[in-house]
């Protein structure tokens, strides 16, 4: 495999899909050592060696286990490596990534063929990681766009991971590190195999008592049986438990605090069954049991001063069947069908009274009440279908249908339909040529009701359309380069509150600057351009993105809260039979912002001023560009039983303060009249790491 800075491809069999997935061959100039190092999807076809059971859509990527574990990433997530992809865009708190101007929240994330629920901790606080061991799976496979048919209710992208491969009998890691301790064990054994992953957050124990008490452990198990030559049953569960709290502001007059409680348990089973050669089937269940409850207070007597409680349980039930048949090297169909029926519980109170600047804004009441309850109920249910054609030795083309609906909306006529369609051509052995047209929607999931500000219906499912024109190339001197454009339209945009000014508040729906967005219709747009090198111990990749993504609303563009016009992405990494070491950057223009300004109305009864506060045109300007440089570091030490590896990170090198958001307070000791006075909170500041794992 070739390899480059910490990200890498993969060949493997697809085994959510039976996709088999080509990629570049072995590079036979590597010395020894630079074998498991990764790129960043760089696929080459050989034409003469084409398969036509390998994905055709464009906007994919794939990486491995070790990648994850190289890059210099906060906490090893598998999550989080993906923000350094092309087209990604993320503040660097948060595990959750937006994909070519999509939100975040329409990205799917699959585990061994389940549709994960909600798997982050502390969800209520940025998701600051999910709840997936990078070591406990074999690898990520990422769309950014453009994805299968297969692959439905999301706009924006998928992401797809399966277990590791348990190749020993026994294999066991014990792993502390800042960001969590960790326990995993797996082997095979005849025809049974086992993997026992558990980790336990440790930020508890390295932050300071006054600023909150993070708790959370995750925990991941899969156990499959070869029933015969040609059936498997795999059990999987995975577990996630958070008792979080966090505080912003310590100080018992100005105390802001949330404590949330979330209980995650996910359970599937799958029976995968070869009827013969050419057809296979995956049929599996799965049930999730979600309670979450979030407490929290602000008391600060010169702007806010609030309470909540908000409660929510879910309860799934699903099934799915997916089918490949593949009667020629010519052919390729998939086709299945999904259901999954669902019933949640919403009890909602909160109540917040204003003071100072948070008082002046237009229309603001001085204090604000809401209780609101819902018990929403019903299916969601799809059928796909897709035909892959290799029409000439060169040329290979796929079309493919999805229906879906939902039940529990009450919502008449909103049945989705969404067709895709995907071209590749690929003249010689180091190019391919590919376009992509696809029509996706995604409903308002059962869970996802936005009761906390007084809504209790769903909204109708929202459309993007993509176009997606790539090109990539296998140059001389173990370069790759890759191209792509894309356009996605989206309509029926969902409404949505946001905070003008302060988007990492721990109650935000009682914040003043917060307001209700609903967009007629949103677009995204954008070049990537990615090149890459990978010889002997020294690889680098780099990627540049120019893109625009904006909300048309009231008839004018506005630029989305992620805008980003250009970015760039850039990694180094070097390794030797025992050391490891990788650099990697992250360059974007700045995020949008609003401006805010006092206005005279008038006087009161005691003949003073009164003033109003009004935001200026939303997201009209622009915060200083985002910059972090991230370290690793690591060293591996041969054991009389196993190997030990120790290792040292850092994030934000060079201490850069990236503004998030704008803080603003109102001066009234200033003669001229009260003022107001502006400050900057700022995403991740230098944060080092260390650790060990032992292997054995």
């Amino acid at each position: 495999m070739r390899t480059l800075a910490g990200v890498h491809l993969v060949v493997r069999s697809d085994r959510t899909g039976g996709d088999n997935h080509a990629s570049s061959t072995p590079d036979s100039n590597k010395p020894d050592g630079a074998a498991g190092k990764s790129e960043i999807e760089m696929i080459v076809v050989s034409a003469s060696r084409y398969e036509i059971s390998r994905d055709l859509s464009g906007s994919r990527f794939q990486l491995d286990r070790r990648s994850i574990q190289t890059m210099p990433d906060v906490g090893d997530d598998p999550i989080r490596v993906t923000q350094r992809l092309p087209g990604a865009a993320a503040g660097g708190v948060s595990a959750e990534p937006h994909f070519r101007g999509g939100n975040t929240d329409e990205i799917g994330i699959m585990l061994n063929g389940h549709w994960l629920f909600d798997p982050f901790h502390v969800r209520d606080y940025q998701s600051i990681f999910s709840a997936i061991d990078s070591r406990a799976i074999s690898g990520v496979e990422v769309y950014t766009g453009g994805f299968p048919a297969r692959y439905g209710d999301r706009m924006s992208g998928v992401v797809l991971m399966e277990s590791m491969e348990q190749q020993e009998p026994r294999h066991t890691e014990i792993g502390v590190s800042v960001f969590n301790t960790s326990f995993l064990t797996s082997g095979k054994e005849k025809n049974w195999r086992w993997l026992v992953s558990a980790r336990r957050g440790n930020l508890d124990l390295v932050i300071h008592r006054k600023y909150g008490k993070p708790r959370y452990y995750d925990l991941f198990t899969e156990l499959a049986v070869e029933l015969s030559p040609d059936t498997t049953l795999s059990m999987n569960a995975l577990i996630a438990d958070d008792r979080v709290m966090f505080v912003l502001e310590p100080d018992a007059g100005e105390l802001e605090q949330v404590v949330s409680r979330a209980r995650n348990g996910q359970f599937w089973v799958q029976l995968e069954s070869h009827w013969s050669d050419e057809l296979v089937s995956k049929t599996l269940f799965s049930v999730t049991a979600y309670d979450k409850l979030r407490t929290g207070s602000t008391n600060d007597p010169e702007t806010v001063i609030s309470a909540v409680r908000d409660s929510r349980d879910v309860d799934e039930l699903s099934l799915h069947q997916d089918w490949t048949w593949m009667p020629s090297e010519r052919h390729f169909v998939q086709w299945g069908v999904q259901g999954t029926w669902g019933d949640a519980q919403y009890d909602y109170d909160g109540s917040a009274a204003f003071f100072g600047l948070s008082a002046l804004y237009d229309g603001q009441p001085e204090t604000v009440s809401r209780s609101a309850a819902a018990s929403p109920q019903g299916g969601s249910f799809a059928v796909y279908a897709s035909d892959r054609w290799r029409v000439t030795p060169r040329i290979a083309v796929e079309w493919g249908l999805r229906w879906d609906d939902q039940t529990y909306t009450e919502l008449r006529s909103d049945a989705q339909l969404s067709p895709r369609l995907n071209f590749l051509y690929t003249p010689n052995d180091r190019t391919e040529w590919r376009l992509t047209l696809g029509r996706y929607y995604q409903s308002q999931r059962i869970h996802e009701l936005q009761i906390e500000d007084g809504i209790t219906n769903f909204w109708p499912a929202e459309r993007s359309d993509h176009v997606i024109f790539g090109f990539r190339r296998r140059l001389k001197g173990h370069y790759s380069l890759r191209l792509e454009a894309f356009y996605k339209g989206m309509s029926r945009v969902r409404p949505r509150f946001e905070n003008l000014f302060d988007r990492l508040g721990i109650i935000p729906e009682f914040q003043a600057d917060r307001i209700f967005l609903r967009p007629q219709s949103a677009r995204s747009m954008g070049l990537e351009i990615s090149v890459a090198r990978a010889a002997g111990s020294w690889d680098w990749w780099a990627s540049y993105t120019l893109s625009k993504s904006t909300d048309r609303i009231d008839g004018r563009d506005q630029a989305r809260n992620w805008d980003q016009r250009h970015a760039f992405q850039g990694g180094i990494t070097w390794s030797s039979q025992k050391w490891t070491a990788g650099l990697a950057a992250s360059v974007h223009s700045a995020w949008p912002t609003t401006g805010l300004g006092l206005e005279e109305n008038g006087v009161d009864a005691d003949g003073e001023t009164v003033f109003l506060a009004v935001p200026g045109p939303r997201n009209a300007l622009r915060l200083d560009t985002f910059a972090s440089v991230d370290f690793r570091l690591s060293r591996d030490f041969d054991l009389k039983r196993g190997t030990l590896t120790t290792f040292v990170e850092v994030s934000n090198v060079l201490n850069r303060q990236n503004a998030c958001c704008v803080d603003w307070a109102i001066n009234d000791e200033n003669a001229a009249g009260p003022v107001l006075e502006r400050d900057f909170d700022h995403w991740l500041p230098l944060l080092p790491a260390v650790g060990v794992l032992w292997e054995f």
